[in-house]
């Protein structure tokens, strides 16, 4: 319509003109004479008139169109909710709001206005938009430029126990747990463990990245049985890689200690590390150990260590214990798709025990090394050196492991030395132990090789559980032997406990097991465990009373140990 009215007004005045140009022509005679040059002139100037409004017709045309444009986008972002604008990409927004404000009326331009604020508050930059990866079931959520991540994880661990003891009279019936008369439970409980099923590991947090070179984790420890839960800090740390192939760390974590303690709870060939690896680990490492730590990763090794003090769950002392917790680790020979040779060592030395003050006595600076025989449905410890009042402590220890193709095959050695206050009672103290373990993947698949970690990890299932689709998931055979010796001049059977002697006890164990790996994300456990534990009274001159008073404690020099079998299940997610 602009446009039809701006062409009539212009054909007006070109005919109007030309009405009087030819009246002032030939209204004279003089005007005949001049008719040729007037013509001339008259024709330039319509012909420069026409150009003018040809280029003035351009020009309304491309407005027209502009203002079509224009509206047809305010239309479009009045319809649109919050939602749809907040998923537009960034230049479809920005350029919807500089295409409406060109030309626009004072009304339109509010309106743009209020579109924009409401379009700023809906919707994210599409550079900032977070983008969310499921890696075999685990999810992460991480930022567009991948520098911040966030992975949500859990680990749960339902085991089921049964005990096969044999009966005794009870007036003859001398096994033992722990010593020490605060520990009576653990004098039943080695007469009669407890059948059942717990939460062995209920754990559940998050781990991730900020600012590309900052890593952290949070989890927290919802399961366990007697004096460790529930609900206590597993993990709590924040690390620095910005110095690769260094990484600097901090907070409660289980420090790298040996190799058993490098495999995972989620890759473990049988429901609990061997016992004497346990037993090193947790001199002063293990699960939600504060300390500070550096690490050191090559193509096939790593090498780490770390200063440590108590856990979260121990009890308050007058001073923590310190020490050193080192291991190293190298993968010898590697094929990655037939085998995998590895050889490492490991070393932890308590340069200050805790001090639990005075009114401890003899036993002020206590270390104590105890265990469970390898399953926790009863928590009671079979095994125990008792309190050993120490200046200093270590451990050392060798690893060997390998695969090829199906196979598996790794054991340790520990070497303990307890170096005990002087002058009251002189003698070192020295305990040992060891294990060694196979497995065969039955359906073929074969275990990874882990270099970080320095360690074995599960095999994955080729065909995923579905019986109905004829899916079996991964099933393994597994067998395990391991030796623990918490004795140190013990003496003989039916005397008493020379001073400086120690009856920890002697702890032999024959597993075996079949795994059936379901899912990577689910696993069923079988296991049978045949236990022999052999460990004499510890009654003496430095205790008359080890187990507590009366008929608490056994005849001198009586064993206290014995022989069980135990029959385990697992369920895993």
């Amino acid at each position: 319509m602009l446009i039809d009215q701006h062409r009539a007004r212009q054909t007006a005045r070109v005919t109007l003109t030309f009405i009087v140009c030819a009246l002032c022509a030939f209204a004279t005679p003089a005007g005949a004479a001049k008719k040729a040059g007037v013509d001339e002139i008259f024709l330039r100037r319509v012909e420069a008139m026409e150009k003018r409004i040809g280029d003035q017709d351009a020009l309304l045309m491309a407005q027209a169109k502009q203002i079509a444009a224009q509206q047809a986008q305010l239309n479009a972002l009045e319809s649109m909710t919050a939602q749809k604008i907040a998923s537009l990409p960034t230049s479809a927004l920005v350029g919807a709001r500089v295409g409406a404000r060109v030309g626009a009326s004072e009304s339109d331009a509010k309106r743009i206005a209020v579109l924009e604020d409401q379009a700023l508050k809906a919707s994210v930059l599409e550079s900032d938009r977070p983008h969310i990866s499921m890696a075999l079931g685990r999810p992460t959520i991480a930022s567009a430029d991948d520098r911040y991540t966030f992975s949500p994880r859990a680990v749960v661990q339902l085991d089921a126990a049964h005990y096969d003891q044999q009966s005794r009279a009870a007036a003859k019936d001398f096994r033992r747990g722990s010593v020490g008369a605060a520990n009576n439970r653990d004098t039943a409980a080695a007469q009669d463990l407890s059948d059942g099923a717990y939460f062995r590991r209920s754990r559940f947090g998050f781990e991730g990245t900020f600012e590309r070179d900052f890593s952290y984790r949070l989890m927290l420890e919802l399961a366990g049985s007697g004096t460790e839960g529930p609900a206590r800090i597993n993990d709590a740390w924040v690390s620095y890689t910005g110095l690769a192939p260094w990484t600097v760390q901090i907070g409660a974590f289980s420090p790298p200690a040996n190799m058993a303690d490098g495999t995972s709870v989620d890759d473990l060939l049988f429901a609990e590390r061997p016992a004497v690896a346990e037993l090193s680990r947790t001199l002063a490492g293990a699960d939600g150990r504060i300390g500070v730590g550096v690490r050191y990763d090559a193509q096939r090794g790593m090498a780490a260590l770390t200063g440590t003090g108590r856990t979260v769950n121990d009890a308050e002392v007058f001073d923590s214990q310190f020490a050193m917790v080192g291991r190293t680790s190298w993968l010898a020979f590697t094929d990655e798709s037939t085998y995998n040779v590895h050889l490492g060592a490991s070393l932890t030395y308590v340069l200050t025990p805790p001090d639990a003050g005075n009114t401890a006595g003899t036993a002020r600076y206590a270390l104590r090394l105890r265990e469970r025989p390898e399953i926790r449905v009863d928590s009671a410890r079979l095994i125990d050196s008792g309190a050993i009042d120490a200046a200093h402590a270590s451990v050392i220890g060798g690893e060997f492991g390998a695969n090829w193709r199906s196979l598996l095959l790794q054991g340790e050695y520990f070497a303990f030395d307890f170096a005990k206050r002087k002058p009251i009672t002189p003698h070192d103290l020295e305990f040992s132990g060891w294990y060694l373990e196979g497995s065969w993947v039955i359906t073929g698949e074969m275990h990874r090789y882990n270099v970080r970690s320095g360690a074995f990890q599960s095999p994955r299932p080729t065909r995923l559980f579905a019986p109905l689709q004829d899916g079996w998931g991964a099933w393994e055979l597994a067998v395990r032997y391991s030796h623990a010796n918490l004795n140190d001049n013990p003496g003989v059977r039916g005397q008493a406990l020379a001073l400086g002697g120690i009856r920890g006890g002697e702890q032999n164990i024959w597993s075996v097991g079949l795994n059936g790996y379901l899912t990577p994300n689910v696993r069923v456990m079988f296991s049978y465990l045949d236990v022999s534990v052999d460990r004499l009274n510890p009654k003496g001159t430095a205790s008359a009373t080890p187990f507590g008073a009366g008929t608490l404690t056994p005849p001198t020099g009586v064993d206290v140990g014995q022989d069980l079998k135990v029959w385990t299940m697992r369920t895993q997610f």
